[in-house]
């Protein structure tokens, strides 16, 4: 039986949504084996601060990808970029680190 009390009123709808496809390739050529993950940002599917694209600009893609906790555990699909792992200054209060976790995309 439906119960009214289960929903959440003072859910917020999401302010933020980074959304990514990931590609993953590997081939074989003269020069020997080579392996390739993609990242594309979606933008119709992001709205909001996009954290991956400004990490990526900022600090550059290979740190970006270093950010990305289970990169090698995920499979080829669309998938949102979410923060994990926040550790805050003691004195301050303000968040001076994270990680990233891709978590599969549900429409």
């Amino acid at each position: 039986m439906f119960n009214f009390a289960d929903i959440r009123v003072d859910a917020k709808p999401k302010e933020n949504q980074s959304v990514v496809r990931l590609k993953t390739n590997v081939w074989c050529d003269s020069k020997g084996l080579h392996f390739r993950k993609d990242l594309q940002f979606l933008k119709r599917l992001s709205f909001g601060y996009q954290i991956i694209e400004e990490d990526a600009s900022n600090i550059g893609a290979l740190d970006t990808f270093q950010q990305i906790i289970n990169i090698d555990e995920c499979v080829d699909g669309i998938y949102e970029v979410v923060v994990c792992n926040e550790s805050h200054d003691y004195e301050s209060g303000y968040v001076d680190g994270y990680d990233l976790k891709l978590i599969k995309f549900e429409r």
